[in-house]
């Protein structure tokens, strides 16, 4: 008796998880219209979320998000085209490897995309510090898209720094300007990269020392660089 009561829980509960499961797939939504016909897998508020496979024109298999690709991911075009790597929102967003038939043969691209777009075997930042010596603190800030500019100003203990000989400033792109404690330089094609040295006397004013910081930026716009000490 006691063998008949398990069969029968034991299939009961088969019985409710198919169920649950068929009414997930058929009550989940795939955002992306080229692989929305049929789907298997996660499902949260009526939308794919969590791994899944997703299929139309296309094909896509891995981890979605508020029924879109999102995380790690291969995803199938029609022509056997395949991107396996980062989604971000339904867009290839990351570290990724794209393959595709250049006259019946593999052409394998490896590396990085942004917003669906390859930007190369590495990432490039759109600024690093290549040197800096006896410097504090110092920031680097884009402070909007236009002009390409870069606009320099230097502080000692939080102040601007009027105790400073021997300026230099070397680029290798645009013209040099000053405004008032500021020096900048204008009309700058990207990337550049940028050398500030000075000298500079220390907090009892009995010394000084030299100030080196040595950076490229490669994003266009106007940036802001602040030097401390």
């Amino acid at each position: 008796m006691k063998k008949k009561m398990y069969a029968q829980v034991f299939c009961m509960i088969l019985i409710v998880g198919f169920t649950n499961q068929v009414l997930a797939q058929h009550g989940c939504t795939v955002k992306l219209p080229a692989i929305s016909k049929e789907y298997t897998g996660g499902c949260k508020k009526g939308l794919a979320n969590g791994k899944g496979f997703a299929k139309g024109v296309d094909s896509y298999k891995g981890q979605f998000s508020k029924g879109l690709p999102h995380g790690k991911g291969t995803y199938t075009w029609a022509d056997g085209t395949t991107f396996k790597g980062k989604w971000v929102n339904g867009i290839r967003d990351g570290k990724g490897t794209l393959i595709y038939k250049v006259a019946g043969k593999d052409s394998v691209v490896t590396g990085y995309w942004k917003g669906n777009d390859y930007l190369g075997e590495k990432i490039v930042l759109p600024y690093k510090v290549d040197r800096k010596y006896n410097v504090t603190r110092y920031s680097i800030n884009k402070a909007s898209e236009a002009n390409n500019v870069i606009r320099i100003k230097l502080f000692k203990s939080g102040h601007y720094n009027s105790d400073i000989e021997g300026l230099s400033l070397i680029y290798d792109s645009g013209e040099k300007y000053e405004l008032g404690n500021m020096i900048g330089i204008q009309n700058i094609i990207f990337p550049i990269s940028v050398k500030v040295s000075f000298r500079t006397w220390n907090y009892l004013h009995t010394s000084q020392y030299d100030v080196i910081l040595e950076f490229t930026i490669n994003e266009p716009g106007t940036w802001d660089v602040t030097i401390g000490n």
